[in-house]
């Protein structure tokens, strides 16, 4: 199965438009399957529902135009990339909701039941991100979208520290609690690959420009263009690698198949 690799920009824009431009090519020109962006209309509103009003004015300062989901939702599908967004307030859904091909939805909304539903009116496939769940809320989750198929939700492994270590990554999950994919914080360039190698089918990984500013909140979990697209070929090749699971005597072999030994 093809893995299909979001390339999230994040604020890695740093409120450019030229950036987030270059962002689009360079997640094209990296393997990726989609860009995403993200988008909240009120800072205040998102620091408050987030207990959170010590953020209200870095959120502010990373808030993009409600007219750039539009422009450059046109911009990746004419890339040939699928056009995703992540957003915060329930009245945003609709906003954006035009101009996705797929919703996201983060971790730290995830355990807002409402808000994912909200979601499903619109009939496109919704990711969630389930950072922050531990056994007791993911099943919770599970429950009452019971019928997440048809809802079309899908899951994603994660683990929200940024940028995550890697003893924190617990990829095992992935397969024991049949999630969909992983969406990653790390800043390894196999990490995808191995969380293919576990299950996943679905990956989420931030993507930054050379000359995004270091000051910048998404830039250290950030891969730039070279290493992003270092690991999306990591990424196909553990796919190559996992095959489909059947045990067959491979093409390979058969130059090596008069030498079996039988009674």
């Amino acid at each position: 199965m093809r893995t299909f690799v979001i390339a999230e920009a994040g604020g890695t824009h740093d409120l450019d438009m030229g950036k987030a431009l270059r962002l689009i090519s360079a997640a094209k020109q990296s393997g990726a399957d989609a860009y995403k962006l993200q988008y909240w209309c009120d800072s205040k509103r998102l620091a408050e529902r987030r207990n959170a009003p010590e953020l209200a004015d870095l959120y502010e300062r990373c808030r993009i135009p409600t007219w750039w989901v539009a422009e450059l939702s046109e911009v990746a599908r004419a890339t040939g990339l699928a056009f995703m967004c992540t957003t915060y307030l329930p009245e945003d859904i609709h906003v954006v909701a035009p101009w996705v091909d797929r919703f996201k939805i983060a971790s730290f909304e995830s355990q807002d039941l409402h808000f994912v539903r909200a979601h499903q009116s619109f009939e496109k496939e919704t990711i969630v991100s389930t950072g922050l769940c531990d056994e007791e809320a993911f099943w919770r989750l599970q429950d009452v979208t019971s019928v997440s198929r048809s809802w079309n939700l899908r899951f994603l492994h994660c683990v929200s520290a940024y940028p995550a270590p890697i003893s924190a990554l617990n990829l095992r999950a992935i397969g024991r609690y049949v999630l969909d994919g992983f969406s990653d914080h790390t800043t390894s360039l196999i990490t995808g690959g191995l969380a293919v190698a576990a299950g996943a089918h679905i990956l989420e990984k931030h993507l930054r420009l050379d000359d995004t500013d270091p000051a910048n909140p998404d830039y250290d979990h950030s891969l730039p263009p070279m290493a992003f697209a270092e690991y999306v070929q990591n990424t196909r090749l553990a796919e190559a690698a996992m095959g489909d699971g059947r045990k067959t005597v491979a093409e390979a072999e058969a130059p090596w198949a008069r030498y079996v030994v039988r009674p």
